[in-house]
């Protein structure tokens, strides 16, 4: 038996400990150079995306600066009036620099023709003075454009659509004073002005058969006073509150009214923050007229900010009521969408106010954030009503 001398067992051990080490060394410097590789391949990715973020964001900010100097194209179809051709501006400002606790006043303009002549010119401001202590809301417009009508009453159909071209000039104004101290309940007095300076229809109209008081146009023309409670966290894109306005309006011969008879309103809206940048916003609403109630006056469905789906007007009676909720929801960056459906209906008096026989829309839309400071979306709404009505509704800031 050979006997083993112990220095070479411990070179042994040595060479083996060295050997071990040497492939430890090997194996952590391929892996230390495979998460250098994997680094370098990811950095350029991280660093690519980094970049198209700012592209994205410089961008956006031009684009928001151009927004405010620049008006905003717009082009629309319909069958009634062909394609539409229209600028549209808004703005939301400092009126006075000095003034750092009033709500920004905001600005808006729309012109449109249409390639069968029909034209809009509107123009709207809502302005904060003395630290939100004076409230006034304007608008002015000047509309040669088709009015879509079924009838009077709830029971109609839109089998029974029918176009009346008309030209008027409409004037309406609200001045209000807040009194306490948190700014948040105004009373004012408010002043309506309508004519219709010319209307004209087809020979086999609804008109010719019921001879409704004021189908052939006139003055309306009224003075009365409304309060206002403002409890809302943000005046144009609240996410939490609540807001109550509420006007009567006595339209009189003595202020060069044609037509003699009252005008109510009452809004009621409530918004509700349940997580992140989430909200809810629902409304109810009712408009009356009590008296000698000219066609062009009565409470009127649809439009863009209520019913969304029904073209404003076709529904029209005495008496109005409808209610809606919303569902607004952050995409990315300065994308959001909204869902929406209401109902509604109208009737002659409240003896006739009931849940049958109700109206009801739905719809969707995107929002795009054109100022960041004072929050202002671009407003794009698709409305799908019954019956088959359509309307695609383009505007700034929320509908309510």
């Amino acid at each position: 038996m050979r006997i083993i001398p112990f220095s070479k067992v411990t070179n042994f051990f040595k060479y083996m400990a060295v050997k071990n080490t040497l492939r430890l060394l090997l194996v952590l410097l391929l892996s230390f150079s495979a998460t250098k590789v994997y680094a370098q391949d990811k950095e350029p990715q991280d660093t690519t995306k980094k970049t198209m973020m700012q592209k994205f964001s410089s961008f956006n900010k031009k684009a928001e600066n151009l927004f405010k100097v620049l008006p905003f194209p717009m082009i629309t179809y319909a069958t009634e009036t062909g394609t539409v051709f229209g600028l549209v501006k808004y703005n939301i400002i400092d009126i006075v620099e000095s003034d750092t606790i009033s709500t920004p006043s905001s600005f808006s303009e729309l012109i449109s023709l249409s390639t069968k002549m029909q034209f809009k010119l509107i123009l709207g401001t809502t302005q904060y003075y003395l630290k939100d202590k004076v409230l006034l809301k304007s608008e002015v417009q000047y509309i040669e454009y088709p009015d879509i009508i079924l009838g009077v009453g709830n029971d109609v159909s839109r089998e029974d659509v029918e176009q009346i071209q008309t030209q008027r000039i409409v004037f309406h104004n609200e001045g209000y004073v807040s009194f306490d101290k948190d700014r948040d309940l105004y009373f004012g007095a408010l002043f309506n002005y309508t004519n219709y300076l010319d209307i004209s229809f087809d020979s086999n109209s609804f008109f010719l058969e019921n001879k409704y008081p004021g189908y052939l146009g006139g003055i309306s023309s009224g003075l009365g006073f409304g309060l206002i409670l403002d409890k809302r966290d943000h005046r144009y894109n609240a996410s939490h509150g609540l807001y109550i306005a509420a006007n009567i309006i006595d339209f009189d011969g003595l202020l060069g009214s044609y037509y003699n008879f009252y005008a109510y309103e009452i809004d009621i809206r409530q918004y509700w923050n349940p997580w992140y940048k989430h909200v809810i916003a629902a409304q109810v609403y009712t408009q009356g007229n009590v008296g000698n109630v000219p066609f062009y006056s009565l409470s009127q469905m649809g439009g863009t900010e209520r019913m969304r789906g029904y073209y404003y007007g076709a529904i029209r009676d005495k008496l109005l009521m409808d209610a809606q909720i919303e569902y607004r929801m952050p995409v990315w960056n300065i994308f959001g969408v909204v869902a929406f459906a209401s109902a509604g209906r109208v009737a002659n008096d409240w003896s006739q106010m009931d849940l049958d026989d109700l109206w009801y829309a739905a719809g969707f839309g995107l929002r795009i954030l054109v100022d960041r400071k004072n929050k202002a979306n671009l407003r794009i709404d698709f409305g799908y009503g019954q019956e088959g009505s359509t309307t695609l509704v383009l505007g700034f800031t929320e509908a309510f």
